[in-house]
């Protein structure tokens, strides 16, 4: 219950903010150009409270999935007066900014939140800029059906260079049940491998089954497991099995997965001293895949990198390209049909994600998700669909181009068929957002 309690605070923080920004970014731009603004919005449906200031109502309504900004004479279907205060009577560049600039400052929020967690130190797992060299195959998964092997190099998917772990990992995610070519290199030369990593979990995930090479360090325990009641600590470092030398985490997983039962002989570095353990690996269950387990966790090696204000700035830039270019290939794969909206995270799971940032009490890890949602949100407003800002900056483009005004009864009809598709796209991913919680 406190989890819940902690979800919905958290995403109401969240959204309220993100919400707030946007809508500033459309209220300021309109106020500056002498536009009236009726109404300030946080959230839609019936006013919870708010206060009025000169011909603003600033209100809070009941549901807080969105905001508005009520302009004097934005509607097609109102009155016409041609007064200065008016909307529509403004030129067409000025609404064209009034439009914009609220997606703007989405981007411009994550730009700063951004810029925060960078100055501030982010810890990033090393390997996730390593090359793609394969360092273990899971048995039974997608990438064990191939011809893949430990040690070969994957350089690219599709045709599209593939230089680190990170951008693999991403691409393999979004092409669950997909057919995809990895290019591989190795002593032999380049081949090509099609494989369609296996959909996961309730959202649909692709998986291979591909690892790098990682060091044998433990890092946390399954509890009553072998391991555990062995006398193994966090930090021990594997050296030996059996009287054969280890370097690698796979070749532990290796001759534990095989000998399930037997005990096996170890020998760990913990710090500079070398201890002797035998331990049984215990029987995994057929569900999970069989074998033998010791029940340990590899130790997740980073590193803390921080920067100045001028390289973090540097950095945020970076990050919002590398993440505009993401949501774009997710969008792009959802209207080809090669990305299911299962993928896609509603107002449930973005409550469950703002909710477990919240509780890890770290504020950067707070902003870091913030940054994300806010600049997907700015992006995914400016896409071309009726009643969302992108919407209207394109017909204000078609006009401005053709020099022809669209009629207002045709706008009407292309707003109500953007709010038929908006609020069907929003049920359906609400839906698998419901489906997600029940089958977790």
């Amino acid at each position: 219950m406190l989890d819940i309690l902690t979800n919905i605070l958290a995403l109401l923080f969240v959204l309220g903010v993100m919400i707030f920004v946007h809508e500033f970014g459309h209220f300021a731009t309109a106020k500056y150009f002498g536009v009236r603004v009726d109404v300030f919005a946080l959230g839609f449906g019936p006013r919870l409270f708010g206060f009025r200031r000169g011909d603003t109502d600033y209100r809070v309504c009941a549901f807080p999935l969105g905001g508005y900004v009520k302009m004097k004479g934005e509607n097609p279907d109102e009155a016409i007066c041609g007064e200065p205060d008016e909307f529509l009577s403004r030129p067409k560049y000025q609404r064209f900014l009034v439009l914009l600039n609220g997606p703007l400052m989405n981007v411009a929020l994550a730009f700063v939140l951004f810029t925060m967690v960078f100055t501030n130190g982010i810890q990033v797992e090393t390997w996730r800029d390593d090359p793609v060299l394969i360092g273990w195959i899971e048995p039974e998964s997608a990438a064990a059906t191939t011809e893949l092997t430990a040690n070969d190099l994957i350089v690219a998917v599709d045709g599209d260079p593939m230089p680190t772990w990170q951008e693999f990992e991403l691409r393999v995610m979004m092409s669950g049940g997909q057919e995809i070519d990895l290019t591989v290199q190795n002593d032999t030369g380049t081949r090509t491998i099609p494989v369609i990593p296996e959909r996961i979990g309730p959202s649909a995930q692709g998986k291979l089954g591909a690892s790098p090479h990682f060091a044998p360090l433990i890092g946390s325990f399954v509890a009553g497991s072998p391991a555990e009641e062995s006398g193994l600590e966090t930090g021990d470092r594997f050296v030996e099995i059996n009287g054969a030398p280890v370097s690698r985490w796979a070749e532990l997983l290796d001759v534990v997965s095989v000998n399930p039962g037997t005990p096996l002989d170890f020998v760990v570095d913990r710090g500079g001293t070398m201890k002797e353990f035998t331990i049984t690996p215990a029987t995994r269950p057929e569900d999970q895949g069989g074998g033998g387990a010791l029940g340990i966790y590899r130790l997740q090696e980073t590193e803390l990198r921080s920067f100045s204000v001028v390289g973090a700035m540097g950095q945020s830039v970076t990050e919002i390209r590398r993440q505009a270019g993401l949501v774009g290939e997710i969008l792009s794969r959802l209207f080809t049909g090669r990305l299911s909206v299962r993928t896609m995270s509603g107002p449930i799971e973005i409550a469950r994600y703002s909710g477990a940032a919240a509780r890890t009490l770290d504020p950067f890890m707070l902003f870091w998700f913030m940054a994300v949602v806010s600049l997907q949100l700015g992006l995914l407003n400016l896409a071309p669909v009726p009643v969302l800002d992108g919407g209207h900056i394109a017909v204000i483009l078609f006009e401005g181009i053709t020099r022809h005004d669209l009629s207002p009864q045709f706008k009407e009809r292309m707003m109500t068929v953007g709010v038929v598709l908006l609020v069907t796209f929003m049920l359906v991913v609400i839906t698998f957002d419901i489906l997600k919680v029940v089958g977790s």
